[in-house]
């Protein structure tokens, strides 16, 4: 079981536990499994640096709670370099975002981009649109996920698990999992968002895998810090075009409790 730490959010998360007592788990086998219909996956791909993201940002933040849809938004770092350095941001997510795009036929990334399963242009300015792109891909999953909590000496056990429920092979299917935060604040000060503050949600802080979704399934456990104690999981299974299988969160406030 390989050991992760993450020095960035215990620097942050230190700060959020200075004013009250630091959340523990508060069951072991805190858990969650998906359903038999698919909840749809909608990936927002931003940056700090950039000047048309905090709208969709804040869209995101409005629209996150919906229930049977899982959000998570990816920072990206190609616009670093215009002064302001997202802290949030990855060339992992970058990678990820162009590979999306390529899978659909596209060449352009470009920020904000919305995307939901396979359709990397999600039409989320019109929120008729939006809802309507949701129902479009809640069919039959094709893939059950589960995720399993429990407790460790010095922060948690985090068990994923995996199985094909269909026998379409063709895409390829990857499984992936991402830590993410709410609630999180940046001041900036420089790039085109100069003197603005940016509130951001669901931002991804980490992100695992791929791992192949074989015939015989899927296990994979993370031994996680306490660095981790807030915001929440999602994973999810993806093929190659972009399709999602399957994608389910665990939220860690549903597992803590303050001491």
């Amino acid at each position: 079981m390989r050991k992760f730490t993450h020095p960035a959010l215990l620097g942050m998360l230190g700060a959020l536990s200075a004013a009250g007592s630091a959340p523990v788990l508060a069951v072991a086998g805190c858990s969650a499994r998906s359903a038999a219909i698919i909840t749809p996956l909608v990936e927002l791909y931003t940056s700090e640096g950039c000047s048309s993201c905090p709208p969709a940002d804040r869209w995101l933040s409005r629209t996150y709670a919906i229930k049977d849809a899982n959000f998570l938004a990816f920072h990206v770092d190609y616009w670093d370099g215009l002064g302001w350095p997202d802290r949030f941001a990855s060339s992992r997510y970058s990678q990820r975002q162009r590979n999306r795009v390529n899978a659909a036929g596209e060449r352009t990334v470009y920020t904000p981009q919305v995307m939901v399963g396979a359709q990397i242009q999600a039409p989320w300015r019109s929120d008729t649109s939006f809802a309507q792109t949701l129902a479009s891909e809640r069919r039959p999953a094709d893939a059950q996920l589960a995720l399993m909590l429990d407790p460790t000496a010095s922060g948690y056990a985090l068990t994923l698990e995996a199985s094909a429920l269909s026998a379409d092979d063709s895409g390829a299917v990857q499984v992936w999992l991402a830590h993410y935060v709410d609630g999180v604040v940046s001041d900036v000060r420089a790039g085109e968002n100069d003197g603005n503050t940016l509130r951001h949600d669901r931002v991804v802080t980490q992100m695992w895998g791929p791992w192949r979704l074989s015939e015989t399934g899927l296990v994979q456990t993370l031994e996680l810090d306490l660095a981790y104690r807030r915001g929440g999981f999602t994973a999810f299974a993806q093929d190659a075009g972009g399709r999602i299988w399957q994608s389910l969160s665990l939220l860690m406030n549903d597992c803590v409790a303050a001491r």
